[in-house]
């Protein structure tokens, strides 16, 4: 399978080392806004501009929210689009744009489940979800603070959360898209120095019961992000490839 690649920090670079580390993918093309984080790559495969887009099956996006709406069009007009700055869908006007492109060309969107577990509960019971909530705990380092008692940044809906915290909250864009929708799903997102990775606590309550879901995972070397959405996003990769419908 033929891949691009946009965004080559931490978690894209993870994703290129696990690219190229197997023999039935191909990294056709890198695309990074900053020089210095392509410069490892040979020099056929980085690109400038997604217009230069070489043909691939699959372009997997691991840059920013901005990127996602910079580069939805030319990719979802000519392939399939996996996204991990999955808050960019808390625009509404991209979500939807995104869904007209995918049904104009017949290309998919793909969200991997990234640093959360339950997604499989949480998509079947979604005709019969009451409520949704998650709260987040992270280090102050992955706010770029330093906060030295427990801090409240944020109490409000995803779609508020997503765009208020659009490099540390994609796990609540994932939630929502899954289950009731960015404006019903509450976020809490609190600095905690006593956090040494990243915590988050799923609360949903439906029709027959409810669940709670408690995920402590460590930071990758970006302490915004986690570890597992890295494995995760390879993950779901490989399901693709494999023709697995269970995403």
């Amino acid at each position: 399978m033929k891949i691009g690649l946009i965004g080559v920090g931490t978690i894209g670079g993870f994703l290129a080392e696990k690219i190229e580390a197997d023999p039935s993918l191909e990294l056709c093309f890198v695309l990074d806004t900053d020089p210095e984080k392509v410069k490892g790559f040979p020099k056929e495969t980085v690109i400038n501009s997604i217009d230069k887009m070489p043909s691939v099956d699959l372009v997997v996006e691991a840059a920013s929210q901005q990127a996602v709406g910079q580069y939805a069009e030319a990719v979802l007009s000519k392939t399939d689009f996996l996204i991990l700055s999955v808050g960019a869908l808390a625009e509404q006007v991209l979500e939807d744009k995104i869904a007209g492109l995918c049904r104009e060309h017949g290309t998919k969107l793909f969200v991997p489940s990234g640093a959360i577990a339950g997604i499989d509960m949480l998509k079947a019971m979604q005709s019969e979800l009451k409520s949704v909530g998650i709260v987040s705990r992270k280090n102050p380092k992955g706010f770029g603070r330093d906060d030295s008692k427990l801090t409240v940044l944020f109490e409000g809906s995803a779609r508020e959360a997503c765009k208020k915290f659009p490099a540390n909250i994609n796990i609540a864009a994932t939630i929502s898209l899954n289950g009731i929708g960015f404006d019903k799903t509450s976020v809490k997102i609190i600095s905690d120095s006593k956090c040494a990775g990243n915590r988050h606590f799923l609360h949903l309550v439906h029709s027959f019961g409810e669940m709670q879901l408690d995920v402590r995972a460590l930071p990758s070397k970006n302490p915004k992000t986690s570890s597992t959405a890295a494995y995760s996003a390879f993950d779901l990769i490989k399901k693709i490839q494999g023709g697995v419908n269970i995403y």
